[in-house]
């Protein structure tokens, strides 16, 4: 029998199906283009699903090295690589390295870098491999060895970073060997307990893109020397290498100077010269090193050349000075330096200007070593000198403070003096100090000059010579001195050249030996003076060398020198203000004139000269001579123009200005005078004469002393 009943099921879902379709109004078609745009969605999201394959980062440190110490590392992770060929980039790092070692990178970020090794030993590296968006690692071993046997040539020039080890233990010994020039044009290290020797005439340059770091310690140091040990056997070292790294400490440089370094003078021998490459200066940190047995120096910096730190240093047995630099770095040095040991000149050498932005200082040196001036010293700014300092001075040169802005503190003190003297101690060996600058930060104290005047200074008259020189250049020197001697000098043993130059400050001085006048002022500035200072000892002049005018609205004394110094007057002196000239219990003012000059009391001016009866207020000729200088005219009618205790000698060489008598003293028709207890003397003409209307003390006939005049004594017109 026939089985009916499968389609008669297919009857029924198919019926089912059209009754569906019609309940939401759709055909067949339309339904089937429905499901296949829903299979096509679904298969579409599935090939989306589907996990998509990565790049492949690989990286490739490279293989494993072993080398020998000091020799220059180059890494390499070019062989790295990515699977789709995308860029890469490279971060290398230092993983493991001996203890001490201070090895870096060079480079870093490069396929390529490079290091050092500066110990023997293992140094493990890692280089990570990156291309945006994965990466990779892989690490390289380095293994260093130390050379064997030491006194290693080093011939070749250095190009690439080098680090030279302590590879024999006997510090008698050496651990390379230079035969020939050494050219540094990249960066030279030395480790500690490193010899270095080297052959007759060599030497050893940096140059502009080297670098020479020598750090040695105090009982391993770095050793640079002959391989004979004798004075000058090889060249030297030559920086001009302005690199910051350059640094020398607990180093010996012995036995060089052989002859000049390339690029300096012939005349030029020295252990060490710091030069400079066009206008780039060399520069090196220089401390706790020592430069010994040199054919020259022991240490030249040339112009522009720096030390960028020097300290603790010693310079010992060196034929020449021990070290020579400019006079603009002269506060870089440091007092405990050793520069006094057997050198042929002990101490430093300076010259050229001095121009800094800031004050600097100038120390004294602990050992006694001393400053050495070969050519001339200008401060264009301001310079303190330490307390103690010995400044010597070669042949002619001189010592110069400037003016816009430059000014001198030398400030010493009894038991450490500031010394400014000649480098041989004759008289007038070299030229002196000149201060031009009107800072009135000027000032010396406890200060000695000595031996200078051998010409005149710059600017100054010929005939001027002097320990130091005051310049009346507007605006005028001006300084501040106490305390302090001129000595030996082959002029003044100082000279205030006029009005415009200003004494700030003057006590205690002493003056000595010196074959001028002992000193020099303008008449407006002897009220300054002190009555203590000493100006009476061996002098051409024991005394004070006057002329000129005195004048302003106040009263002003002039000084009784208490060792009996006198004022010699050059030329003809004018009071047009109150001057007193009084006398003490030991001293009074003594006044010497040149041939023909005299004192006229003008204008606002008056005269009070009182000495007392065992010591007069005397003025007289330089030579004691009738008739040798003019004498003192009194023009003004001041009722305190006095004379009491006073002598007047020697005058009467030609009539004083305005009248046609000669005398000692003329009070003219318009002056006033009060006169006792005095004498006149000696005189070419009346010893005392009074015009028509002058006035004066009724007894002046009487109560003076006359003698000796080749005129009346006294004399008043009617």
């Amino acid at each position: 029998m026939k089985n009916n009943r499968l389609p008669n099921a297919i009857n029924t879902k198919n019926q089912q199906f059209r009754q569906y379709l019609a309940q939401y109004n759709l055909s067949l078609k339309t339904f089937m283009l429905l499901l296949v745009a829903v299979m096509a969605t679904l298969t579409s999201c599935e090939e989306k699903e589907k996990p998509q394959p990565t790049p492949t980062v690989t990286a490739k440190a490279g293989d494993d090295q072993t080398i020998t110490l000091g020799t220059l590392v180059t890494l390499d992770a070019s062989a790295s690589s990515d699977s789709e060929g995308k860029t890469l980039t490279y971060s290398w790092a230092l993983v493991t390295k001996p203890a001490t070692s201070n090895a870096t990178l060079t480079n870093p970020n490069q396929a390529k870098p490079t290091f050092t090794p500066d110990i023997a030993g293992e140094y493990e590296l890692e280089v990570t491999v990156s291309n945006g968006s994965g990466s990779a690692k892989d690490k390289v071993k380095i293994t260093v060895t130390a050379p064997t046997g030491g006194n290693v040539n080093l011939n070749e020039p250095i190009d690439q970073d080098v680090v030279l080890a302590n590879v024999v233990a006997d510090p008698t010994k050496p651990d390379y060997r230079i035969t020939q020039n050494l050219l540094v044009n990249a960066k030279l290290t030395i480790m500690p307990g490193v010899v270095i020797e080297l052959d007759s005439d060599k030497g050893i340059y940096i140059n502009k893109n080297g670098a020479l770091i020598a750090k040695g310690t105090a009982t391993n140091k770095i050793v640079f020397t002959g391989k004979d040990k004798t004075k000058g056997y090889w060249e030297g070292i030559m920086v001009v290498s302005g690199n910051p790294l350059n640094e020398m400490d607990f180093v010996e440089v012995n036995y060089a100077g052989s002859s000049n370094l390339s690029g300096v003078g012939s005349a030029i021998k020295s252990a060490m010269v710091i030069s400079y490459d066009g206008s780039i200066p060399g520069q090196v940190k220089i401390t706790n090193t020592t430069f010994a047995h040199s054919n020259g120096y022991g240490l030249y910096l040339t112009n522009i050349g720096q030390v960028s730190t020097f300290a603790n240093n010693t310079f010992s047995n060196n034929a020449g000075t021990a070290m020579y630099l400019s006079a603009n770095l002269a506060h870089k040095l440091d007092a405990a330096t050793k520069f006094k040991g057997g050198n042929g000149y002990e101490g430093v050498e300076i010259a050229g200007e001095v121009e800094q932005t800031n004050e600097v200082t100038w120390p004294a040196f602990t050992d006694g070593a001393s400053y050495l001036v070969t050519e001339d010293v200008i401060l264009e700014s301001g310079v303190k000198i330490a307390a103690g300092a010995k400044i010597e001075f070669a042949n002619e040169t001189g010592f110069y403070v400037r003016d816009n802005g430059a000014y001198i503190i030398a400030k010493g003190t009894a038991a450490n003096k500031i010394v400014f003297t000649g480098r041989n101690k004759v008289a007038g060996f070299w030229n002196g100090v000149m201060i031009v600058s009107s800072s009135p930060l000027n000032e010396m104290d406890y200060v000695e000059i000595a031996y200078a005047g051998k010409r005149n200074l710059s600017g100054i008259s010929t005939t001027i010579k002097s320990n130091l020189v005051l310049a009346g250049f507007s605006p005028g020197a001006k300084l501040k001195v106490t305390n302090s001697s001129f000595t030996n000098g082959g002029g003044y043993g100082m000279y205030v050249q006029d009005s415009h130059a200003q004494l700030t400050g003057f006590a205690n001085n002493t003056f000595s030996n010196n074959a001028g006048a002992a000193l020099y002022v303008t008449a407006d500035q002897v009220h300054k003076l002190d009555a203590a200072s000493k100006l009476k000892n061996s002098n051409g002049f024991d005394g004070v060398e006057v002329a000129g005018e005195v004048s302003g609205e106040n009263e002003v004394t002039w000084a009784a020198f208490a060792d009996g110094a006198g004022y010699y007057v050059t030329n003809d002196l004018f009071f047009d203000t109150g001057v007193k000239l009084e006398a003490t219990a030991n001293a009074a003012p003594t006044f010497y004139f040149a041939t023909d000059k005299g004192l006229y009391v003008r204008e606002n001016g008056y005269l009070i000269a009182k000495g007392n009866a065992t010591q007069k207020v005397t003025f007289t000729g330089k030579t004691a001579q009738k008739g040798f200088w003019k004498g003192i005219m009194i023009a003004t009618d001041n009722p305190l123009n006095e004379m009491n205790h006073v002598q007047v000698l020697n005058g009467g060489k030609s009539n004083l200005s305005g009248v046609n008598e000669k005398s000692n003293v003329t009070v003219r028709y318009d002056g006033a005078l009060k006169v006792v207890n005095s004498k006149f003397g000696n005189s070419n003409g009346y010893g005392l004469f009074v015009k028509r209307n002058g006035v004066i003390n009724a007894d002046a006939g009487t109560a003076n002393v006359f003698e000796n005049n080749t005129g009346t004594g006294y004399h008043k017109e009617n």
